[in-house]
């Protein structure tokens, strides 16, 4: 039975310990030194861990300067944890911070008629200027997630759900707190001079500001009541996190799953959202029940400390992964984008607030019907079918890293033109590198691929190629084999040896080289005459990602030794006698990666009466 995903196994336990002491001491920095809303113990946390990584204390510990993916130095399994399960858990756990007490009806009718209108407005901008401007659609959920929701938080809720790379979501995070930032600084002088009264600047402040510290910090500036109305619209903003993730899961459903997966709305949305939810609803029960309760209270404030332990952990593996020079090359745009869509968000909800102060329920409304048509206009300009398609082959010929569900993209257009040449192929494998969340499928695969290991095919194209996953346990080996038909692949995840082998007679072979494959490295294999072994080294599972070429019409070859060998004991130069059989694991038989298609649901049926 294979280790369940969400519970830390021993080779996650170093990463993820190094990720819990920078969050740790992050959040014993912003409790320490004076209150302020210019920091965060999640942007410390995040500052901290790229100090670490980009300055000799590195070599102290031992860390590397990782690849696209994190690897190959002992730290990068936790810290894949950290970023996927550590977050899961900070998310299900902020359900218990949701607060619904500050609401009043009239308050409720404006924060909802405005938030309306500047949520989707605002939305569509982040992508149709992201799309303009070059930004990966990713980065754009992640500004326009931490924009209209509850910045950092939203971006770390959203980043599993867009297929984000983690240094995007760590630009992500640095863009919306620098706008949170300004907006401690230019929110007050234009309510003043707009002569906004306490309670609908704080209104404003927490419809408009990222990060809920700054916003509250900000509706404060305001004066009178504006604290607490900053705190009572920004709480239903982070009301809405829920929803929104409901609808982009639903948006990016096909973005990256492996072929034939299931896309139920049961199955398309993230189980920790269901986590969210319940204890949202389980607060506000409790809130009305037992809310002065010592004991309820004190149960609040352990939950509120483990979500900032924990988004301060998640967002200290963001940083020991991010190399400065990535920052400094996607920054600019990711401001650009960041910031208008933080601008629209402020112009819009003031607009429509002034309208209402000023008992014109018709501005109100004409302001936010014009700006969702500009938003959408803008929108659908930017995510035009040739416009995605452009930028995504500009990111390409650029090198640029190119996600799972981008590859797919990429591999139907260019098949669509005519045969995949192999320049082209080999492109694609290189500059492949998952995003969050698009290897959890081939994790959870029960698709055997031989003993020890399993895959799932994520793309399959009408030429006879396909790109799948394979997954292997610590210390699984292959037998001797042949394909039939050619592989293009890489190692990703763990380490992976290759065995290579001649045949230098009927039934005798010869092993011509073996050695550890390099992170990252390309390995090609040309079908029947290319008879190899590989196998995963050391205490962790490996994830190779492999374009196989069309099948040439029969099954692989298994060449058996006799008596069985250990490839363990084998030097380069030995030879040995063996004996060929047909090749009858799934996959190798000749059947095509068809077989690495994750199986439909059954679907039951009523016997006819």
């Amino acid at each position: 039975m294979r280790f369940p995903q969400w519970l830390p196994s021993r080779p996650d336990l170093r990463g993820l310990g190094l990720a819990v002491v920078v969050g740790g001491i992050s959040v014993a920095l912003t409790r320490v030194l004076p209150p302020t809303p210019f920091l965060s113990d999640v942007l410390v946390a995040l500052v901290l861990g790229t100090v670490v990584l980009n300055t000799p204390l590195r070599h102290a510990i031992g860390l590397a300067l990782p690849g696209p993916d994190r690897e190959p130095d002992d730290y990068a399994h936790g810290l894949r944890y950290t970023g996927k399960w550590v977050l899961r858990l900070a998310i299900i756990l902020m359900g218990l911070k949701v607060q619904t007490s500050f609401f009043e009806r009239g308050e409720v009718l404006l924060i909802v008629g405005v938030a309306v209108v500047a949520l989707p407005s605002t939305f569509f901008i982040a992508h149709g200027l992201g799309a303009r401007a070059g930004v990966r659609r990713p980065m754009s959920d992640l500004l326009a997630a931490g924009t209209m929701i509850c910045g950092a938080s939203a971006v770390n809720a959203v980043a599993p759900v867009a297929r984000a790379h983690r240094e995007e979501q760590a630009t992500a995070i640095a863009v919306i707190s620098l706008f949170s930032t300004v907006a401690l600084i230019v929110f007050r002088p234009i309510a003043m001079a707009l002569g906004l009264d306490p309670a609908l600047a704080g209104l404003w402040s927490g419809l408009s500001v990222n990060d809920l510290s700054s916003a509250i910090a900000v509706g404060a500036q305001m004066g009178g009541s504006g604290g607490v109305m900053a705190a009572a619209s920004k709480s239903a903003r982070v009301l809405l996190l829920a929803p929104t993730l409901v609808v982009l899961s639903l948006l990016r459903r096909d973005d990256a799953g492996p072929v034939s997966v299931q896309k139920s709305i049961r199955d398309t949305l993230p189980g920790f959202l269901l986590g969210y939810v319940a204890l949202a609803v389980l607060r506000a029960v409790l809130d009305r029940a037992v809310g002065h309760h010592p004991a309820y209270q004190a149960v609040l404030a352990g939950d509120r400390f483990l979500v900032d332990l924990c988004m301060a952990t998640v967002s200290a593996g963001m940083g020991l992964h991010l190399a400065l020079g990535r920052l400094l090359s996607s920054s600019p745009r990711a401001l650009l984008v960041g910031g208008s869509a933080s601008v629209w968000m402020a112009t819009v909800t003031l607009g429509m607030i002034v309208a209402e102060s000023r008992g014109s329920h018709s501005a109100a409304a004409l302001v936010g019907g014009i700006a969702v048509a500009i938003g959408w206009t803008v929108y659908r300009a930017g995510n035009r079918a040739e416009v995605q398609e452009a930028l995504l082959l500009s990111r390409f010929e650029s090198g640029a890293p190119l996600s799972l569900g981008e590859a797919r993209a990429l591999l139907d257009r260019k098949e669509r033109d005519g045969a995949l040449a192999d320049s082209f192929l080999r492109r694609v494998i290189v500059q492949l590198h998952p995003t969050i969340g698009e290897l959890i499928p081939i994790r959870d695969s029960p698709l055997p691929h031989g003993e020890g290991c399993r895959w799932i095919t994520y793309w399959e194209g009408k030429s006879g190629w396909a790109l799948v996953a394979i997954a292997r346990d610590p210390g699984a080996a292959t037998p001797i084999h042949a394909h039939p038909h050619r592989l293009l692949g890489k190692a990703i995840e763990g380490a992976l040896e290759e065995l290579r082998f001649r045949e230098i007679g009927p039934g005798e072979i010869e092993l011509t080289s073996r050695g550890i494959l390099g992170h990252e490295e390309l390995v090609e294999a040309d079908g029947l005459s290319a008879p190899h072994v590989v196998r995963a080294v050391g205490r962790r599972a490996a994830i190779d990602l492999q374009l196989r070429g069309p099948e040439i019409g029969r099954p692989g070859r298994l060449l058996v030794g006799a008596p069985p060998l250990d490839v363990l004991t084998l030097a380069v130069g030995d030879r040995l006698r063996v004996t060929e059989e047909r090749d009858a694991r799934p996959g190798h038989g000749g059947e095509g990666a068809g077989v690495g298609r994750m199986p439909e649901p059954e679907v039951r049926r009523q016997p006819a009466p």
